[in-house]
Order: structure tokens, then C-alpha cells, then sequence
């Protein structure tokens, strides 16, 4: 039931996608991409919304300005990917895994990140909102600028994760197993730093 909607991503046509998610919603059919691969793409404009990713894998792929509205991304791997301006809300993302990736002005709204593992990336001015994580796994993941709020993180461990230059509010981190994570101009509101953060200090001046 994949094929046409993958063929459809994969010929980078967002136009023919979305005319075909549309007919296929008019027939009650379902929207379905599980366990498609898709590798060396740039994907702009392109609307996931309740489309089911299980266990779908990205792969060096760019992804500006798309959406993932209760879309289910179980299971699902990035894994080298940059993602521009996307917005991610509601869904399913349990077990999802990003490696090796970049993301710059993303947003995670009423999301549940559940047994995800993020390794090796880093996130740039992106925003986290109402987020619940039963267990969230980091390991050398940073955060820099954007703003956390209302983010409740029940259990995992988080290794060298770093964030700089943000705020967070509203923050929940007491079920983290924390080692070896930093802070820099990083405002914690309502609540304290876990055991396992420090605070970085600047570079020191060559004399």
C-alpha cells in the first residue's frame, strides 16, 4: 500500500503527494509509508500528517519546511539527515531514533518520546513544548538557542548532552540519569540542574 506514496517521496514531487494522501482519505484508505527507506533526498514542503512512518528510515537526507502532525514515526531512523523549519506534533514516536543529524528552527509540540534514542546530533533554535518522555536516551546530542517548556523526561540516560544559550521552563528532568552534561548561559526556571550537569565555563583568552 506504500508504493505509490514512496515513489511519490522519492521523486521529491510534494504536489503529487499531497493529491494522493487527499484520495486516498476521500476513499478511506490508508496513509501508509511503514518500513520505506528513503536515502540522498532534499524533501521541501512536504506535509507527513497523519501518515504512518513505522519504522520508516531517512538517510542523508534534507527535510525543509515539513510537517508530522499525529503522524506515527514508531520505530522510525534518521540517521544523517538536516531538518529545516519542521514541526512536529501529537503521534506516536515511540522508539525513535536520530543519528548524526542537524536540526535548525524545528518544533516539537504535545509530543511523547518514549524508549527514543538521540546519539550524536545537534539542534539548533528549535522549540520543545508539552513534550513527555517515559525514557529519552542522549548521548553527545546539543542543544543551542530555542526554548524548552512544559518538557517532563521520566526516565534514560543522557551522556555529554549540552545545552547553550536557551531557556527552559516548566522542566522536569528528575527521572535522567545525567553524566557528563553541561549548561552555559542556560536559564533553568522552577526547578534545578540534575545531578550529572555542570556549568561550562568560557574559553579562556590566549595571552
Amino acid at each position: 500500500m506504500s508504493g505509490k506514496l514512496a515513489s511519490l517521496v522519492k521523486s521529491a514531487n510534494p504536489r503529487g503527494f499531497h493529491n494522493e494522501v487527499r484520495r486516498r482519505l476521500e476513499a478511506d484508505q490508508p496513509l501508509s509509508l511503514e518500513a520505506a527507506t528513503f536515502e540522498e533526498l532534499t524533501l521541501t514542503g512536504f506535509d507527513f500528517s497523519d501518515v504512518d512512518l513505522t519504522h520508516c528510515a531517512f538517510e542523508g537526507c534534507t527535510l525543509s519546511e515539513c510537517r508530522f502532525v499525529n503522524a506515527t514515526l514508531a520505530g522510525a531512523f534518521f540517521d544523517a539527515v538536516t531538518l529545516l523549519h519542521c514541526h512536529f506534533e501529537g503521534g506516536d514516536h515511540e522508539g525513535w531514533a536520530i543519528d548524526a543529524s542537524t536540526l535548525g528552527s524545528c518544533t516539537f509540540t504535545e509530543i511523547e518520546l518514549n524508549d527514543s534514542e538521540w546519539t550524536d546530533s545537534r539542534l539548533n533554535d528549535c522549540e520543545l513544548d508539552g513534550v513527555n518522555a517515559g525514557t529519552w536516551w542522549m548521548e553527545r546530542v546539543t542543544f543551542k538557542g530555542g526554548k524548552w517548556s512544559g518538557v517532563s523526561v521520566e526516565g534514560g540516560a543522557w551522556r555529554h548532552v549540552t545545552f547553550r544559550e536557551m531557556t527552559l521552563k516548566e522542566i522536569d528532568f528528575g527521572g535522567v540519569d545525567a553524566k557528563n552534561c553541561y549548561y552555559k548561559d542556560a536559564g533553568l526556571y522552577g526547578a534545578d540542574w540534575p545531578e550529572g550537569f555542570i556549568e561550562k565555563a568560557g574559553r579562556r583568552k590566549a595571552l
